[in-house]
């Protein structure tokens, strides 16, 4: 059981590590590691992660605050959908096989593997026409967030800050911090879709997970300013659509021999 906590801890350093290093992506980490490395179950480990990154986000989003950057008015704007769309994800993964699940988030990682590759300075060189804040456009990704937070227990900033950015028409850094606390807000519907929904979630791993995604995080913010930030984005883009597609293999051959 000791050793259980161990790998939460490594794990939790692994996924804060690359959130720090490269500024995004690394909560997508926090899933395959706590089912391949920490050993639960598909369905307990959404659960667990949806607390873990949540809280991890609330922590990353405290130095933001102090510098004003969060617009709180705005996040919970666009985090009201997502009191409704987070228990529906968390509602319809419980009805799905651990497998297809996995299946489904293996997509996902290529996709944000994808994203991180090609978007340089794209977010950059937009910019929004309107003079006035598309909160259709905030109310509908905030609702797409929430839905993808309760299925696959992840953050979702690769959706928030793009939405923010230009939906909202916020500075990059206000949405990135924004989106953060945001996070934080999925997180705390996710872990209450789960005790409405009466299933269980690790609250002790997930403890131990923030511990180590702390730690990681403090690091890799320390190592990032030292890296060629362009060729670690790839690198890591190029990692994670490999663990994307090595996931996706194995889960559909455990389909194919069911």
């Amino acid at each position: 059981m000791l050793l259980t906590y161990l790998y939460a801890l490594l794990s939790g350093a692994l996924s804060g590590g690359a959130l720090g290093l490269t500024g995004g992506g690394g909560s997508i980490l926090a899933l395959p590691l706590l089912v391949y490395f920490v050993g639960e179950n598909i369905h307990l480990a959404i659960g667990t992660s949806l607390v873990a990154v949540g809280v991890t986000s609330l922590i990353s989003s405290i130095s933001y605050m102090r510098q004003s950057l969060v617009k709180f008015k705005i996040a919970f704007y666009m985090a009201a959908p997502g009191l409704i769309s987070t228990y529906l994800g968390a509602l319809i993964n419980k009805q799905i096989k651990g497998p297809v699940l996995l299946l489904f988030f293996a997509l996902l990682m290529i996709y944000i593997g994808y994203l991180m590759i090609a978007k340089k300075k794209q977010q950059e060189q937009q910019k929004s026409d309107s003079s006035k804040i598309n909160y259709p456009k905030i109310l509908a990704l905030g609702f797409i967030t929430g839905l993808a937070s309760g299925f696959f227990g992840i953050g979702g900033g690769f959706l928030l800050v793009p939405a923010l950015f230009l939906g909202a028409r916020l500075k990059m850094k206000e949405a990135i911090a924004t989106s953060l606390f945001i996070i934080f807000l999925f997180g705390m519907f996710g872990l209450g879709s789960y005790i409405i929904q009466g299933r269980e979630i690790n609250l002790l791993i997930s403890a131990v997970f923030v511990i180590g995604g702390s730690i990681g995080g403090i690091a890799g913010t320390f190592y990032a300013k030292r890296i060629n930030q362009v060729m670690l984005r790839r690198i890591f883009s190029i990692f994670i659509i490999l663990i994307g597609i090595s996931i996706f293999v194995e889960n559909l051959l455990q389909l194919i021999k069911l």
